[in-house]
């Protein structure tokens, strides 16, 4: 009876819990909170188990901190989650601070897992949000002479039309690049001289010549970009990286932070990239000799080709294209991201096998929960992006995830012109696929944007011969860039006119309206308004960030589990044993993933013998080199007992919660 009350009691805790919580989070992350606030919430947030970091300070004076969850945790692996490093993406720092909420209302992520939490790098730019005149700034306070002239930040944004937003600005000029859409008068496009078209106009950002140089808001406020300023792909010759990394005092403060903390085994990055639904993009040239190309051993029986010979990548492109469907374009970047070309600047084969995997994975979870997500196509991930840098320098799995895309517009299917759907192509088997006959698969090729010469005919030879699956078929018609229908509005600018009506009452988007400008006299300014695709009306931040957020707390139960998983002692003769060591990981992930055992940032694992013993074969001090997910490895010594029986296996590493074992040698 006493445990049926106690049990009635607990439950009814948890409960009144549990709307205490739904109660705080609506009264919470129902607005847009400045970096004063944000610093005020973290500071609340403090206790035994909860730490604030101040790692730098931003050329405006405001502190970067970093939230630690777990700080009374030790020899244990940890997660960075940093969020908005351009600060013109609040939803990503509220979806941070959510993040950090979720985590300290429960248990069940933080039991053997530290946290950091950075929810405001560029608070600079950040504020940009909050000013009278808004232009979705993304640079700090860092003093920069743009111009190369006598002064700095002097020729900025000017708000002509006085309604607080900087857009465009459009001047009537015989030399202009652009012209009125043909299909909204809103709109402006780049005059196509194949068609015929003149330019009428050219676009400028809205203000004027405040320094009398012919170039307008070319030095503007600020500073350094944090986002794009870190070294992977550092974007040399883009003023607003700076000069080099490290250059402005948060981007160093970052780094410092985090490889001060090598237990730091996972990457989140909440902004403008979405690597959890996207694996990250390769192809990029690498620093190798591209006309004398040597074909990895794995791929000689593939090609069917002398790996001792060279190639030109004329030659190696001719060989994709018998692996690749017809019509499909191969590109010098495709040969150099498939084979691995040059320096480290594309993902390794090994890594898009567990980013696929989750990126379907993800797209399951949200499907299940009624998530939309027909939006708008997360950005590429920039260079010189903390998340590239996460992966290729740290060698450790990054994701990325926007918070918020634009929905598409739902296009009105023309009467007969019924095709099969991309997820039920997918589905398919090959025979039934071509049982489709060729009008249906034509329908469907050019339903879903593929190249002309993609036809119906060469699909079937190619499906035929088993090069590729429907499945495959459609990964590719996936990754393919969607060319821009003719005669129409592009399929972005349908989707921001559409969510500025339906959602903003019109206000996405502002109407062209005439001004007088000082140089050029009247001209019109008017164009999408600042932060339009990247930040929705406050009440939906809690609704995007509960379905959403979850999803990395489920990938932090990925991380490598390294473990001694058993040992054998084998009696040799003559007081000579044959230790055998089996060490697991029990974990979904490698350790270290590919690029980390390239670039050897990860910490060691070694495994430690202590006891009374001479060791014949082996050393004392052993590294557990790359285990696989779910693997097992065996290290073998070979050793002399001395009086002692007992010994002592310890895996070690400033990542994993060590692991001791005790054994006896002979009795």
């Amino acid at each position: 009876m006493l445990k049926k009350l106690f049990n009635l009691l607990l439950s009814g805790f948890l409960l009144f819990s549990g709307n205490q919580l739904t109660a705080q989070t609506e009264s919470v992350f129902n607005k847009y909170h400045t970096n004063d606030e944000i610093q005020k919430m973290l500071q609340k947030l403090e206790s035994k188990q909860v730490k604030l970091h101040t790692i730098a300070e931003s050329p405006g004076g405001q502190a970067i901190t970093v939230l630690e969850i777990g700080a009374d945790l030790k020899d244990v692996p940890a997660v960075f989650v940093g969020a908005n490093f351009e600060g013109n993406v609040p939803l990503a720092s509220e979806g941070a601070m959510y993040l950090a909420q979720m985590l300290l209302d429960s248990s069940v992520y933080t039991q053997n897992v530290k946290w950091y939490i950075m929810p405001q790098p560029n608070p600079d730019a950040a504020a940009g949000y909050f000013a009278d005149v808004k232009y979705a700034r993304s640079v700090n306070d860092y003093s920069i002479n743009n111009d190369a002239d006598e002064a700095t930040n002097e020729d900025g944004f000017d708000d002509l039309n006085g309604d607080g937003l900087i857009t465009k600005m459009r001047v009537k000029n015989l030399e202009g690049s652009y012209i009125i859409s043909k299909h909204n008068a809103l709109i402006m496009d780049k005059a196509d001289g194949k068609k015929g078209e003149r330019g009428e106009y050219k676009l400028y950002s809205e203000g004027i010549d405040n320094d009398g140089d012919g170039e307008y808001n070319e030095d503007g406020e600020g500073g350094i970009n944090i986002g794009i300023a870190f070294p992977h792909l550092f974007p040399y010759g883009n003023d607003e990286a700076g000069l080099y990394t490290g250059q402005s005092s948060e981007v160093y403060g970052i780094m410092r932070f985090i490889f001060d903390r090598p237990e730091i085994a996972m990457v989140y990055t909440l902004g403008t990239s979405n690597f959890c639904a996207v694996p990250p993009k390769g192809g990029r040239k690498g620093g190798a000799n591209l006309e004398k190309i040597k074909i990895p051993a794995r791929y000689g029986r593939m090609f069917d080709v002398d790996v001792s010979k060279t190639y030109t990548m004329d030659e190696v492109i001719e060989l994709f294209k018998a692996f690749v469907p017809a019509g499909m374009e191969v590109t010098p970047s495709m040969v150099a991201g498939y084979l691995g070309l040059g320096a480290a600047v594309n993902p390794q084969e090994d890594d898009l096998v567990f980013y696929k995997k989750y990126s379907e994975d993800y797209k399951k979870y949200l499907k299940a929960k009624n998530f939309n997500t027909e939006t708008l196509d997360a950005a590429p991930a920039k260079d010189g992006s903390f998340e590239l840098w996460a992966y290729y320098h740290l060698g450790v799995p990054s994701f990325s995830m926007n918070l918020f895309s634009i929905p598409k517009v739902k296009e009105e299917k023309a009467e007969g012109g019924e095709s099969v759907s991309m997820d039920k192509v997918e589905k398919m088997s090959t025979e039934d696929f071509i049982a489709l006959g060729n009008e249906k698969i034509d329908a469907f090729l050019k339903a879903n944007n593929a190249p002309d010469k993609f036809k119906a005919e060469g699909v079937v030879k190619m499906m035929e011969s088993g090069r590729v699956t429907p499945k495959q078929m459609v990964g590719m018609l996936k990754e393919m860039p969607k060319p821009e229908k003719e005669g129409e509005l592009s399929e972005k600018d349908k989707a921001l006119l559409a969510y500025s009506e339906k959602e903003l009452g019109g206000k996405g988007f502002v109407e062209w309206t005439k001004v007088k400008h000082p140089k050029f006299g009247e001209v019109e300014v008017g164009g999408y308004v600042p932060y339009l695709e990247t930040t929705p009306k406050p009440e939906s931040i809690d609704s995007l960030a509960s379905v959403q957020l979850p999803w990395l707390l489920q990938l932090s139960t990925k991380l490598p589990k390294l473990e001694i998983e058993s040992q054998k002692v084998t009696e040799m003769g003559g007081g000579i044993y044959k230790l055998e060591i089996f060490v697991a990981n029990n974990g979904d992930l490698s350790y270290p993933i590919s690029m980390g055992d390239r670039n050897k940032q990860p910490a060691p694992v070694i495994l430690i013998l202590d006891g009374d013993f001479s060791l014949l074969e082996g050393k004392k001090r052993t590294q557990v080199v790359t285990l696989g997910a779910n693997q097992v490895k065996k290290l073998s010594w070979l050793i002399q007992k001395g009086k002692n029986n007992t010994a002592t296996a310890t895996l070690q590493s400033v990542v994993f919660t060590d692991d001791v074992k005790q054994f006896n040698i002979g009795g």
